[in-house]
């Protein structure tokens, strides 16, 4: 009952015969436990029959009491305490030996094992306990990450970090990795066809949104490369363009990354776009940005320690790409932004100003010192972040921030 039932399983799919065997046995424990439970108070029983007769006979009524005594520490020592502990710690070693012992003894018990696991399965019917319920248990998320956090040491760190964030991706929504709306290359159909045909030629992407009119109004979606291949030579219209386009895949914002994956790959699609309750498009998202998620290839690149992401500073401060995912940025890390509400440190500050601030504005943002430090017309692209513990900004006198906030958040042109 202490094996683990996943190594088992594994050893199960290499055709291991015990492990096979164990399997199947161990997936009926009502009759499992019926046959260990029979062998084990028939021969408990025959142990204190014979005890109390032999007693009887050559110690009179004393002696019963004493072969009581004796039998019951016998048993307990002998038969159930250090065994079963062994057992409990070393369940692979015992139950592959015991396996044939209880196969055999099944067959030869069939039929009282038979009748107790009937009497069994009534009595939880009864009690309202269900079969099913009691023999097979599937490891949720929480479960999995204490597992793999349990196999640390086994593990490089670099695997670890890997695993834990495939976990954390699956169960985060599809709008946290995200291209966001503002940074969707799109063409509109309606604008002057060598305009649209130059805007195709110089596309950096490999696919491309085509909308007419409104950018909500999406037409479909451009395969680049596969529409310069088949339109090789040809006079190029409107109408060959709409013709070459993919009918679009719309993915809610809400819906898991494991559950959108799986729907790109069934329907064969590399890109899908991502609209909110009111069908209004909030950004796109392609299998291989979630493949990048993956490999831990995420945000965008700046020269640094930590694989093209962070730069630190003599100062102990990091230069971060604003856009990158908060969730990603804390475990690499070890911060603590805050998660909820936008996912990205940009989205956070634009929330907080309802507006671009401008170069070198600063704020506290759950603890931690950030300073804007390249702005476009859409967004913060690059920020300072000073760590809980770590060094002001510059002007500061490089000390930690003479004025605590009072809230969550203090800002400071």
């Amino acid at each position: 009952m202490a094996i683990n039932r996943y190594r088992l399983a594994d050893k199960a799919s290499k055709n291991d015969k015990k492990a096979i065997l164990l399997q199947k046995l161990i997936s009926q424990p009502d009759r499992l436990l019926g046959t260990i439970l029979l062998g084990n108070n028939l021969v408990n029983n025959a142990a204190v029959a014979i005890a109390t007769m032999l007693a009887w006979k050559y110690y009179g009524e004393s002696g019963v009491a004493i072969s009581t005594a004796i039998i019951t520490i016998l048993i307990l020592v002998i038969a159930e305490v250090p065994p079963k502990t062994v057992a409990a710690i070393y369940p692979n070693r015992i139950a592959f030996f015991a396996a044939y012992v209880l196969e055999f003894l099944q067959k030869v018990f069939h039929p009282a094992v038979w009748l107790l696991s009937l009497i069994t399965k009534k009595l939880k019917k009864f009690a309202g306990f269900h079969h099913e319920a009691t023999t097979h248990h599937v490891l949720d998320v929480d479960e999995l990450r204490v597992a793999l956090k349990a196999s640390e040491q086994n593990l490089a760190p670099q695997q670890m970090e890997m695993l834990l964030g495939i976990i954390e991706l699956g169960t985060n929504s599809i709008d946290s990795i995200m291209v966001p709306r503002t940074e969707i290359h799109a063409i509109d159909i309606n604008d002057e066809l060598p305009d649209i045909i130059e805007q195709i030629k110089k596309e950096e992407f490999s696919r491309v949104l085509v909308y007419e009119k409104q950018f909500d109004n999406i037409k479909g979606e451009l395969d680049i490369q596969q529409f310069l291949q088949s339109t090789f030579g040809r006079e190029l219209t409107k109408e060959i363009i709409l013709n070459s386009l993919k009918e679009p895949i719309y993915l809610f914002e809400d819906s898991m990354v494991s559950e959108q994956i799986q729907r790109l790959q069934l329907e064969n699609r590399n890109l899908g776009i991502i609209v909110d309750e009111y069908g209004t498009v909030v950004g796109l998202v392609t299998l291989n940005e979630i493949m990048e998620e993956l490999a831990g290839i995420v945000g965008g690149q700046i020269p640094g320690v930590n694989p093209g992401i962070f730069e630190e500073t003599e100062s102990g401060s990091y230069l971060v790409n604003a856009k990158m995912n908060l969730r990603d940025m804390n475990r690499i890390m070890q911060w603590d932004l805050p998660t909820e509400g936008p996912n990205t440190l940009n989205g956070q500050i634009l929330e907080l100003f309802q507006d671009i601030p401008s170069v070198g504005t600063t704020f506290q943002l759950n603890g931690y010192t950030v300073e804007t430090i390249r702005v476009n017309a859409k967004a913060v692209v690059i920020a300072r972040v000073y760590p809980a513990k770590s060094q002001s900004p510059s002007g500061t006198g490089g000390d930690k921030p003479t004025q605590q906030p009072e809230s969550n958040t203090q800002i400071s042109p």
